[in-house]
C-alpha cells in the first residue's frame, strides 16, 4: 500500500484491485490445506486484511474484482500441492462487499457503487458502463437487498463450479435484479 501511496501522490498512472476474499478471509484458513482457500495471491494475515481495507476505502486501492474462478470439482478436492489456484467469488462479491466495508462503515453505498462500477468501467475504457442512471437511458443496475441474509449454498449458486470458501456462511444482501443496457439479465436471483 506504501508503494501505491507513494506512486499515485507523484501523479502516477498505477491502479489497483482488491478481491472480495482478501477483504474477508485469511491466511489462518489456508494452515488448514483445503484446497478451497489456495489462491494467488495467497490469502495473508488479519493485519494485512485490515490495511486491503483501509486502502479501498481511502481510494488507495481503486475497486473490488472477483478474481472469479470456477475449476471443476477434481481440481479443487486433491491435495493442496496439486490443486488448482482460485475460487468462485461472483455471486458473492457484494455481500462481503457490503459486510466487510459497508457494515463496518469503512464505505457507503456510494463509495461501493463507485469501487464496483464507475471505477472499473473508466480504467477499462468501457464507454456506457459505470455511470449514473439518467432518464431516458438504458439502465445498467444491480437491485440489491440489504436487508436479508442469507447462507451460501454452492449446490443453488449459479457458477458451473462450486468451490466457494464461504460454503455455510451467513452472508448479508442479496441481488434481487440485473440490468444490461435495459434489459434483465437476472430477475429474483436467476439468470434470464
Amino acid at each position: 500500500m506504501q508503494i501505491l501511496r507513494w506512486a499515485k501522490s507523484r501523479g502516477c498512472d498505477v491502479t489497483a484491485e482488491v478481491t472480495p476474499h482478501h477483504l474477508l478471509l485469511t491466511d489462518e484458513l489456508a494452515e488448514s490445506y483445503d484446497p478451497i482457500y489456495k489462491v494467488n495471491p495467497p490469502l495473508r494475515t488479519a493485519e494485512d486484511v485490515h490495511a486491503l481495507r483501509e486502502a479501498l476505502a481511502d481510494g488507495t486501492i481503486d475497486c473490488v474484482a472477483t478474481d472469479h474462478a470456477p475449476h471443476p470439482i477434481e481440481a479443487k478436492e486433491t491435495e493442496w500441492s496439486n490443486a488448482a489456484m482460485g475460487m468462485v467469488g461472483l455471486e458473492t462479491a457484494l455481500s462481503v462487499v457490503q459486510r466487510t466495508m459497508v457494515d463496518t462503515g469503512l464505505l457507503d453505498w456510494a463509495g461501493v457503487a463507485e469501487r464496483m462500477s464507475a471505477t472499473p468501467a473508466r480504467i477499462g475504457r468501457l464507454p456506457g458502463h459505470g455511470r449514473p442512471i439518467a432518464v431516458g437511458e438504458p439502465a445498467n443496475i444491480t437491485l440489491y437487498d440489504t436487508d436479508t441474509d442469507r447462507e451460501v449454498d454452492p449446490a443453488v449458486l449459479v457458477s458451473k463450479s462450486g468451490n466457494t470458501p464461504y460454503r455455510g456462511m451467513r452472508v448479508p444482501g442479496r441481488v434481487i435484479a440485473t440490468l444490461l443496457r435495459g434489459r434483465p439479465t437476472v430477475l429474483d436471483g436467476k439468470i434470464q
